[in-house]
């Protein structure tokens, strides 16, 4: 599995995406998810995509932004993630 180390927000919903093999590649979350999705949506704000982290997995994630139940049927607030192994199939290899 490909694990992202760091991450640096660039223009418009992309991030550069260090990963652990060494490689830097940018990342296209607008481009990379399905459009018109109840997640993709909220992601795709500019104060909550700006709020994106890295998890201890190497994904990228966004606290509380989807939604789950728990197991009284509740629905609680949970985050939205993305594998890091999509980020990388996803995106373009930055430098040599």
């Amino acid at each position: 599995m490909n694990k992202i180390t760091k991450i640096a927000i660039q223009e418009s919903y992309k991030i550069l995406c260090s990963f652990k093999n060494g490689e830097n590649r940018l990342f296209d979350v607008e481009q990379s998810l399905a459009k018109d999705k109840k997640y993709t949506n909220k992601i795709l704000s500019q104060d909550v995509f700006n709020k994106v982290k890295v998890g201890s997995l190497g994904e990228l994630y966004w606290d509380g932004v989807a939604e789950m139940k728990d197991l009284h049927g509740n629905m609680i607030s949970c985050e939205y993630d993305i594998c890091p192994d999509f980020v990388y199939m996803h995106s373009e290899l930055v430098g040599s």
